[in-house]
């Protein structure tokens, strides 16, 4: 792939590491350095390599670091289609990741694919483009948790929802248990969050499915 083509992808495409992996024969060249990985809602990704690059193909991964010292996990980011994570590659550390409802990975072994592009003078690109995406989103789940609880738990009802006419569609493993864990406050408080939002109509059901009304986020409630 020649330097033009590579700036050509970083001007448009989302995800330049995704790009080149997709138009490249890199996969057909190197079949026993990825694979793919589907997990149901709540299983744990289970990664070989002590580096690899976690794509995400379809639905929503929860990363969080074990403290072995204070026995507690704390969550870093929600990562969704198209991102990458870079598992300790950069820096290792003791991070779990696990799905949140249904979702399809592809793992690649971070050394080969880092090897070969280090070669294309585009490399430092990538690697700031990784780096940019990584603090982001880092940056984006702290931001959340500077919030009050009312604005955490829309925050993350609409991550996590689907994007409809009416307003955001809630998947059936959105509880009040994950949105505790995912916004780091007590299951009682969300529960009672929950039940005000539904009492005044912000959360309403629609054919069986509850349904985040688009006038709760503008609101701010």
């Amino acid at each position: 792939m020649d330097f033009l083509t590579v700036h050509g992808l970083l001007l448009r495409e989302p995800n330049l590491l995704v790009s080149l992996l997709q138009k490249n024969n890199w996969k057909r060249r190197h079949k026993s350095y990825h694979y793919i990985e589907v997990l149901e809602n709540g299983q744990k990704a289970l990664l070989d390599e002590p580096g690899s690059i976690i794509h995400i193909i379809e639905g929503q991964l929860l990363q969080q670091f074990s403290n072995a010292q204070s026995e507690k996990n704390m969550i870093n980011a929600i990562w969704t289609k198209d991102d990458c994570v870079f598992h300790n590659v950069f820096q290792p550390g003791n991070y779990e990741y696990i799905a949140l409802g249904d979702v399809k990975l592809e793992i690649y072994d971070a050394k080969a694919v880092l090897q070969e592009i280090s070669q294309h003078p585009f490399f430092p690109d990538l690697l700031v483009d990784a780096m940019k995406k990584l603090e982001e989103n880092f940056f984006q789940y702290s931001k959340m948790l500077t919030k009050g609880t009312d604005e955490r738990i829309t925050d993350m009802i609409r991550k996590l929802s689907k994007k409809g006419k009416e307003g955001y569609h809630i998947p059936k493993f959105v509880n009040y248990v994950l949105l505790a864990k995912c916004c780091q406050i007590t299951p009682r408080t969300v529960k009672g969050k929950l039940k005000d939002l539904e009492k005044s109509n912000q959360i309403i059901k629609i054919e069986n499915n509850r349904v985040l009304r688009f006038e709760t986020i503008t609101s701010g409630l």
